[in-house]
């Protein structure tokens, strides 16, 4: 089981139109090395959306720093069908639940 402790977007505000750099703190506090994609959702205060599934390798008992690129075209109008401002970030095997609060971005 990996544990994703801290999602850190490189800019905040970001800005509109590019792509977002981000650096996911994780650990794996197992016996055994993994493999398995590590996935980014979005959500604009209504249901979550899947941004970014990238496979990434896990060794036994590390703690990864890993760097991560959004691309521009998830923070688009055309994705989300309405303008976006502001955008909450969370990662994991599946969505966040409705409750879910994630990190937020704000994009200028």
């Amino acid at each position: 089981m990996i544990l994703y402790h801290a999602i850190l977007p490189a800019e905040n505000p970001a800005r509109a139109g590019q792509s977002l750099n981000i650096l996911l703190v994780t650990e794996n506090p197992t016996d055994r090395d993994v493999t398995q994609p590590v996935r980014f959702y979005g959500s604009l205060g209504s249901s979550w959306r899947e941004l970014l599934a990238e496979e990434r390798e896990f060794p036994a008992h590390s703690h990864p720093h890993l760097y991560f690129n959004i691309p521009a075209d998830r923070f688009s109008e055309t994705f989300w069908g309405e303008e976006v401002e502001e955008l909450a970030l969370a990662v994991g095997d599946t969505p966040p639940g409705p409750t879910g609060q994630g990190v937020l971005v704000f994009f200028e």
